[in-house]
């Protein structure tokens, strides 16, 4: 579907749930894995929505959380969205906390592929900034994924200053011999660690500028935030996805579903609509009621015009 500035939205992120395994510093601290007391659409009701909007035009779906994995439901969620003749393309992004012992049955499933956040190579720091995680497990996941066929593996890591910086090489190296992309995420001013962390956010210019190495991919993915770049000799392709430096509104294709049923057009912004009435006891106005809400997407986000989130990551969705 076309929006009012003239983009093509096809691209949906599904928050299935806000609770977690772990509790990282930069998407709900101090909180309790998530769980809030607030009720996650069922998977009838996530298939529904994504039915009528994948007859709006919707082709990628990507499920997220919280962790995705952690709810008791998720191989039938991923089953029913793979049935969905329209969608081109289903993917996932875990914590990869339980996807050493997930990664197959997904794969068989229907999951075309994997973005595994991870945010430090070092025990004791990745325990620190997740809240007791463990290492390993992720690592054992990586490789799992891999051996199942999920393609491409991606490693998402928020860069943050002075606390994982120092190990940019290190993530960068694990391109040399797994065919994985390594992607930097700049900071944004999402839940409260971001709302306060402005001058801990690392400019992916910097990096890049510091590492000549690096050679430019060519762009494939229109749609997609990210540029990427390889190393000469190196399996995998490093990535760079900058929403702090390098304003992408103009392009951007995606809309988020929370697990409580809203509609959120723009990460950036605090705008949201509740689809749970519509969706549960006047289905027949479900396509047009999107239909609207798509079509109004703001023009772009607000996070360099003192924007603060009203909601934590791991309510809106990784």
């Amino acid at each position: 579907m076309i929006d009012h500035l003239g983009r093509r939205i096809e691209y949906l992120r599904i928050s299935v749930t806000q609770n977690c395994n772990l509790n990282c510093l930069y998407c709900q601290p101090g909180g309790t894995h998530g769980a809030s007391g607030c009720a996650s659409l069922s998977a009838e009701e996530i298939e529904t929505a994504v039915k009528a909007l994948a007859r709006l035009g919707i082709r990628k779906v990507r499920i997220t959380g919280g962790e995705p994995l952690v709810r008791k439901d998720i191989f039938d969620i991923v089953r029913r969205l793979a049935a969905i003749r329209q969608i081109e393309d289903l993917s996932m992004t875990t914590n990869g906390i339980s996807l050493a012992s997930s990664a197959c049955k997904l794969k068989d499933l229907g999951l075309h592929r994997v973005n595994i956040s991870l945010d430090s190579l070092d025990t004791d720091k990745f325990a620190y900034i997740t809240g007791g995680g463990k290492l390993e497990r992720v690592l054992q996941g990586v490789h799992k994924a891999l051996e199942a066929g999920l393609s491409p593996v991606r490693i998402n890591t928020v860069v943050v200053k002075g606390l994982n910086d120092s190990e940019i090489e290190s993530m960068m190296l694990l391109t040399k011999d797994l065919p994985v992309e390594v992607r930097f995420i700049e900071l944004m001013p999402v839940g409260e660690f971001g709302n306060k962390g402005l001058d801990k956010v690392v400019l992916n210019s910097d990096i890049i500028a510091s590492h000549p190495e690096l050679i430019k991919c060519e762009r494939t993915e229109t749609g997609s935030p990210a540029s990427y770049y390889r190393i000469d000799g190196y399996k995998g392709r490093i990535g760079f996805i900058s929403p702090m430096s390098h304003k992408f509104c103009d392009c951007c294709n995606r809309i988020r579903l929370t697990c409580d049923g809203r509609i959120k057009p723009c990460l950036g912004s605090n705008g949201e609509v509740d689809i749970t009435k519509v969706l549960r006891s006047e289905t027949d106005k479900l396509f047009d009621y999107l239909k609207q809400i798509i079509y109004n997407k703001p023009e772009g986000h607000n996070f360099n015009k003192g924007f603060r989130s009203e909601r934590n990551m791991s309510m809106i969705g990784g």
